[in-house]
């Protein structure tokens, strides 16, 4: 991010990133497959705190925190070959 922080933090460009997920599929007849795909994602990083960030466009100017992130996604489908 460029230009001025402030705020009470440590700086540690450490990070370990983990990643599971698993898919199913179910063909009840031939020629069409319905599939349902979960996944989890997590950031496991070093760094600590909050500051302050006087950022450029189009970032705000805000109290960003820094903490371990994660997320989950689910995609579901239904395919029919022809």
């Amino acid at each position: 991010m460029v230009g001025n922080a402030t705020g009470a933090y440590t700086c540690n460009p450490d990070f370990n990133v983990a990643q599971l997920g698993m898919v199913t599929r179910w063909t009840p007849v031939k020629n069409l497959t319905f599939a349902a795909e979960v996944q989890w994602f997590h950031l496991d990083q070093k760094m600590s705190g909050s500051s302050v960030f006087t950022a450029t466009a189009p970032k705000p100017n805000a109290l960003y925190e820094f903490k371990d992130q994660g997320t989950f996604l689910l995609q579901l489908r239904a395919q029919r070959n022809f």
